[in-house]
């Protein structure tokens, strides 16, 4: 991927992970509801760490 839009993207992942942990957003899981004995808000807030990370990871592959 060239360096200006891999550049693009990596904005466009920063922007992301804004909204994904803004109040707003972070409001809508702050529930005592536990999903497999763990508490809603900490699922939400990992698995958005892990799609921001993954998304990275996929603008930095190197392909052939």
């Amino acid at each position: 991927m060239p360096s200006g839009v891999r550049n693009q993207w990596l904005v466009v992942i920063f922007a992301l992970g804004c909204l994904l942990f803004s109040f707003p957003l972070l409001a809508l899981f702050n529930h005592a509801d536990l999903l497999f004995g763990v508490p809603l808000s900490v699922l939400y807030v990992f698995a958005a760490w892990l799609l921001i990370i993954g998304l990275t990871f996929l603008s930095h592959e190197q392909r052939n």
